[in-house]
C-alpha cells in the first residue's frame, strides 16, 4: 500500500505537522499518511514501528523549520537522533524524500549535515508560510500526486461497502451476498492483467444482470491478492486525477463500471494511458454495450486516444441464469447477513429469468416469509417503502406519506446531484417542500444520506432494476417530471434522460410520460437527449418518445433541435429527417439564403441515408443547388464574399452537388444525370482553396463518382476516379486510421472491383483481401454498424476469385459467411437485407450446383 511518512522535529512548536497531516489525510486517506503523534497506538514499540513505517512508505516529507537548521543541527549529529534516523533510512533505501521549508527556513549546507543525510540538500524543496498556507498546501498535494501517483489510484477507488446495510441494498453486486460463480472470462482477464505487455484497456459488455460488476469485483480482488492495487473507480472520482493513471509505475487495475454513462472519466483515463503506452496500468471498462459511446471515443480529437479505442474488441458476457439450488443458497446467505432466522423454503420455487430476480425473491422471502413471491422486485419495493416511512418519521419529516416519499425517491434516483447546491435545488423544487420550512429540506437530506448512502450528495436507489421498477410505477400515475426542470442543471437532466432510456427497455409503458417530459421544454431537452443516446443500449424507445415530443415542438424551438443533430446517427436517422423537414417547411425552399440551402441539402442527405422518398431527396438537393448557384453568381457580380456560416458558398455548393448526385443514384432512370452532377461536384471540390482541407470530401466524391461510372460501363474513367480516391485517402488513413478506416475500406472495395473489370485480376484479388481485413477490423469493433458491409465485401471477394478453379472452396466459404451474416441481420431488420441476401444465395446455389455437376 503506497504511503506518506511525515518527519518533523517537535509537533508542539509548529502548526505544520498537524496541518499537513490533516490536508494529506483528507486527500489520500488517514491510513495512507503516517504522523507519529496521531498514528502510533499505545503499547506499540516505537523504534520498530518507525522503522517499519519508513520501510513501507513511498514518500518521506521532511518538515524543516528554522530551529531545524539552527540550534537543532547539533541533535542531527547524534547517531540515535530520530529525525536523522528517519531521513537516513529513507535515503539509504532510495525512497523519494521531499523537503518542505517552513516560515522562511533555508536549506542547510551540505557540510553542516552528517554524511548519511547530506543528500537531502540536493533535493528541490517546497516552501510553506502562514500567509500563503492554502496555496502552499495545494502545491504540496500536487507534488505528492506527481511523485507517488499510486496514491491517486487509492483515493479514486470505491470504499468497501458498509456491513450494516439491509433491505434491497443487499442486492447490489458490491455486497456479494452470494458466492461468485466462476466463469471463463475471469481467467482471460486475469491473464491480461498479469501479462507484462499487451493492450492496456479491455471492455466487457453485457445486459443488465449479466454479472459484469461481480466479474470486475472478483478480478480486482485477485489483483489485490497479488499485492497490486485494484478496485472499482468511484463515480465521484475527479477526472483530472485520472490524468496521472499512465504515470503509475507499478501494475494496477482500475475497473470503471457503467462506462457508457461516464464519458468524462473514461476519456480522461484513456488519454492518460494513450500518452504512456508502456505504462503497466490496466483499465477494465464495463458497459451494457459497445455502441455509440464507443464510436464517439473512436472519433476523439486526440489521435492516440482514437487509436487506443480502435483496438478494443468487446468481450460479451452471457446473462447469468439461476441454477437449481440458487434460491435456497440465496435465502441462507441473506438470512445470515441480516441476522434473521432462516424461514422454511416454499414448496413452489419462484420462476425467475435472471439471477438478480431470484435473489430479490429470496430476500423478499427472508424479510417477509408470508409474502407471495410473484414479481419479486415489486415485493421488495413494498418492503422498502415501509422502511422509508419508519425512517421518515424518525428523521422528523413533516409529511411522510407514501406519495411524498415516492416523489422524493424517484426524483433523487432520476436526477441525482453532484454538488450540495444541486442537491438543495432539487429538493427545494419538490412539491412537498415548496414554501415549507428550511428544516424540512434538511431533514429530508439527512434521511436520504442514511437510506441511500453513496459518494454523492444525493444517490440513487439501488440496484438499478429495483429503481426502474419504482420509477415506472410512479410514472404510471400523474407524476410530472417537468415540474423539476427549473431546479436542475443540464447534467442532472442528462442523468434523468439516461435513466429513463434504460428504464424504457424494461418498462416500455412509460413512453407517454417520457414524451410529456421531453415536450415540456423540447428546445432544451431534445438536444440533451441526443447526447445520452450512445449510453442507452437500446435507444429506439427513447427516440420514439423524442419523435413524439418533436411533433409537439413549437417552430421557435425547432432550429435549436436541428442544429444539435449529429452528422450521422443510425438511431436518429428518421428523427433527423422529420426535424429537418419541419424546420424547412416553415421556410421558402427557394428563398436563396445559405441557411435555407444548407437545411435543404441536409434533408436530402438524410433522406438518401434512409433510402426513402428518392424524389423528395432529389428535389431538396436541387433547391439547395439553385439557391447556392444564385448566391455564387451574385457574389461574383458584386465582388463580395457571402458568408455561409460553416464555410464558403463555394464549399456549400460542392456539398450540395454531391448530395444531389447521391440522391439521383436512388433513381434508376437518372444514371446519366447522376454522373454529370457527380462530375460537377468533383470539379468544385478540386477548385476549393486550401485543397488539403477537403481531401476526404474530394476522395468521397471521386469514390462515389467511380461507382456511377462503373454502372454506365465507363471503365477507364471509373478506374481513374477510384485510383485518385485511393491516393487521397491512403495517407489520411495512415495518419488517422480510426477516423478514415471505413472510407479507406469503401474506396479499396470499389477499386478492387474496377481493377478486376479492367483486366487485372491479381491486383484486384490483393485489393479485395486488403479490403476484407479492414472490414473485419471494423465489424469486430462495431458489429452493429459494419457487419452488413463485411457481408458485402465477402461476396465481392468471392466474385473476384470465381475465375480461379483452385479457389472454388474459398469462394463457397466466403459466400457462406456472407449469407450467414445477412440472415442474422434480416432477423433484426426484416426485409431490409432481402436484395443482397438473395443475390448471395443465388450465386452460392449456382456455385454448389455447378460443383455437384
Amino acid at each position: 500500500m503506497p504511503g506518506i511518512f511525515l518527519s518533523y522535529r517537535n509537533i508542539e512548536r509548529s502548526y505544520a505537522p498537524m496541518l499537513v497531516d490533516r490536508e494529506l489525510s483528507r486527500r489520500f486517506g488517514p491510513e495512507n499518511v503516517f504522523q507519529a503523534g496521531r498514528s502510533n497506538l499505545p503499547a506499540v514499540h516505537f523504534p520498530t514501528e518507525i522503522d517499519r513505517r519508513v520501510d513501507e512508505c513511498d514518500l518521506l516529507i521532511a518538515l524543516i523549520d528554522r530551529p531545524w537548521v539552527g540550534e537543532d543541527l547539533r541533535l542531527l549529529r547524534e547517531p540515535g537522533d530520530w529525525v536523522r534516523r528517519e531521513i537516513a533510512r529513507a535515503l539509504g533505501q532510495g525512497k523519494r524524500v521531499l523537503p518542505v521549508l517552513l516560515d522562511g527556513a533555508e536549506m542547510p549546507r551540505t557540510a553542516d549535515l552528517p554524511a548519511d543525510i547530506a543528500p537531502l540538500t540536493r533535493r528541490i524543496a517546497l516552501r510553506m508560510r502562514p500567509r500563503t498556507v492554502d496555496t502552499d498546501l495545494l502545491r504540496l498535494i500536487g507534488e505528492v500526486e506527481r511523485l507517488v501517483p499510486e496514491l491517486v489510484l487509492v483515493t479514486l477507488m470505491d470504499p468497501a461497502p458498509p456491513k450494516n446495510v439491509g433491505g434491497p441494498a443487499l442486492l447490489r453486486a458490491e455486497h456479494q451476498v452470494l458466492p461468485f460463480r466462476h466463469r471463463g472470462e475471469l481467467d482471460l482477464l486475469a491473464e491480461w492483467c498479469s501479462a507484462p505487455a499487451g493492450p492496456p484497456v479491455k471492455l466487457v459488455v453485457g445486459v443488465l444482470g449479466a454479472g459484469k460488476t461481480r466479474l470486475g469485483l472478483r478480478l480486482a480482488a485477485q489483483v489485490r491478492g497479488s499485492g497490486r492495487p485494484g478496485g472499482l473507480l468511484s463515480v465521484s472520482a475527479p477526472a483530472e486525477c485520472l490524468d496521472r493513471l499512465g504515470e503509475i509505475g507499478s501494475p494496477c487495475l482500475v475497473v470503471l463500471d457503467d462506462a457508457e454513462a461516464r464519458p468524462v472519466q473514461v476519456r480522461a483515463a484513456l488519454r492518460s494511458l494513450a500518452a504512456a503506452p508502456e505504462a503497466p496500468a490496466r483499465l477494465l471498462l464495463l458497459a451494457r454495450s459497445g455502441g455509440g459511446w464507443l464510436d464517439d471515443l473512436r472519433d476523439d480529437a486526440d489521435d492516440a486516444v482514437a487509436d487506443l479505442v480502435d483496438g478494443i474488441v468487446p468481450l460479451s458476457l452471457a446473462p447469468l441464469r439461476p441454477a437449481e439450488k440458487d434460491f435456497a443458497r440465496a435465502c441462507g446467505a441473506f438470512a445470515r447477513r441480516l441476522g434473521l432466522p432462516l424461514p422454511s423454503l416454499p414448496s413452489d420455487r419462484p420462476e425467475t429469468p435472471t439471477l438478480l430476480e431470484l435473489q430479490a425473491a429470496a430476500l423478499t422471502h427472508v424479510l417477509s416469509p408470508d409474502t407471495p413471491l410473484d414479481r419479486p422486485l415489486r415485493r421488495i419495493l413494498g418492503l422498502e417503502r415501509a422502511y422509508w416511512r419508519k425512517a421518515g418519521t424518525a428523521f422528523g419529516l413533516p409529511v411522510s406519506s407514501d406519495r411524498v416519499l415516492a416523489e422524493v425517491m424517484a426524483t433523487v434516483t432520476l436526477f441525482g446531484a453532484d454538488s450540495e447546491p444541486e442537491a438543495d435545488g432539487l429538493l427545494t423544487s419538490l412539491r412537498a417542500f415548496r414554501g415549507g420550512p428550511v428544516h424540512a429540506v434538511d431533514s429530508c437530506r439527512d434521511l436520504l444520506r442514511t437510506v441511500l448512502p453513496g459518494p454523492a450528495p444525493l444517490n440513487p436507489l439501488q440496484p438499478e432494476q429495483l429503481a426502474q421498477e419504482f420509477v415506472a410505477e410512479l410514472l404510471d400515475s400523474d407524476y410530472r417530471l417537468a415540474d423539476f426542470l427549473d431546479g436542475v442543471s443540464d447534467e442532472q437532466v442528462r442523468r434523468a434522460l439516461r435513466n429513463l432510456g434504460r428504464c424504457l427497455e424494461r418498462h416500455p409503458r412509460i413512453s407517454g410520460p417520457v414524451e410529456d417530459f421531453l415536450a415540456a421544454a423540447p428546445g432544451r431537452l431534445l438536444p440533451l437527449a441526443m447526447t445520452v443516446l450512445p449510453s442507452v443500449p437500446r435507444p429506439q424507445l427513447l427516440v420514439s418518445a423524442m419523435s413524439g415530443a418533436l411533433g409537439r415542438t413549437s417552430q421557435d424551438e425547432l432550429p435549436s433541435v436541428v442544429d444539435a443533430l449529429p452528422l450521422r446517427s443510425d438511431a436518429l436517422a428518421r428523427f433527423a429527417v422529420d426535424a429537418t423537414e419541419r424546420v424547412l417547411g416553415e421556410r421558402d425552399a427557394d428563398a436563396g439564403d445559405c441557411a435555407t440551402a444548407r437545411l435543404a441539402r441536409r434533408l436530402s442527405v438524410r433522406l438518401t441515408y434512409l433510402g426513402e422518398r428518392p424524389s423528395d431527396a432529389v428535389e431538396a438537393a436541387r433547391s439547395a443547388v439553385r439557391a447556392l448557384t444564385a448566391l455564387t453568381v451574385s457574389e461574383s457580380a458584386h465582388g463580395e464574399s457571402v458568408a455561409a456560416g460553416s464555410g464558403s458558398v463555394d464549399t456549400e455548393l460542392a456539398e450540395a452537388h454531391a448530395a444531389l448526385a447521391l440522391a439521383l443514384d436512388l433513381v434508376p432512370s437518372s444514371g446519366d444525370e447522376a454522373v454529370a452532377v457527380g462530375e460537377t461536384a468533383v470539379a468544385q471540390y478540386r477548385a476549393l482553396p486550401g485543397r488539403d482541407r477537403y481531401g476526404a470530401a474530394l476522395a468521397t466524391a471521386l469514390h462515389n463518382q467511380s461507382i456511377r461510372l462503373r454502372r454506365v460501363r465507363a471503365m477507364p474513367a471509373a478506374l481513374a476516379a477510384a485510383t485518385e480516391a485511393c491516393r487521397l485517402v491512403e495517407p489520411l488513413h495512415v495518419e488517422r486510421p480510426t477516423r478514415f478506416r471505413s472510407l479507406y475500406a469503401d474506396v479499396l472495395d470499389n477499386l478492387s472491383i474496377v481493377t478486376h473489370l479492367t483486366g487485372h485480376p491479381e491486383e484486384a484479388e490483393w485489393l479485395g483481401r486488403e479490403t476484407l481485413a479492414l472490414r473485419r477490423a471494423l465489424a469486430a469493433a462495431r458489429p452493429d454498424a459494419y457487419r452488413s458491409q463485411l457481408a458485402g465485401t465477402l461476396f465481392n471477394l468471392g466474385l473476384l476469385l470465381t475465375e480461379s478453379e483452385q479457389k472454388g472452396a474459398e469462394v463457397r466459404q466466403l459466400w457462406d459467411e456472407s449469407l450467414s451474416i445477412y440472415d442474422a441481420l434480416s432477423v433484426r431488420r426484416p426485409g431490409h437485407y432481402d436484395e443482397p441476401r438473395d443475390r448471395v444465395r443465388v450465386h452460392l446455389d449456382r456455385r454448389k450446383a455447378d460443383h455437384d455437376d
